[in-house]
């Protein structure tokens, strides 16, 4: 018989992310792939693997805590 592994013992990779932007109330940030993500109230909501690791890396970003 195979074994369950738990699965709250591995965190799922969240697809979904919201950051808040230091810099700007409001900006448009288009992407190499010609995505486009919009700051609004001072905050960025990443859809996709790519933009999320964008922000990650971007210093006027900063990644807001999960809330759930």
């Amino acid at each position: 018989m195979a074994k369950d592994t738990p699965q709250a013992a591995t965190r799922p990779i969240p697809s979904v992310a919201t950051f808040l932007d230091t810099r700007f109330r409001s900006r448009v940030i288009v992407f190499p792939s010609g995505e486009v993500l919009h700051v609004l109230s001072g905050e960025a909501i990443a859809k996709t693997a790519a933009q999320i690791e964008y922000l990650e890396a971007h210093p006027d970003f900063k990644r807001l805590e999960e809330r759930g």
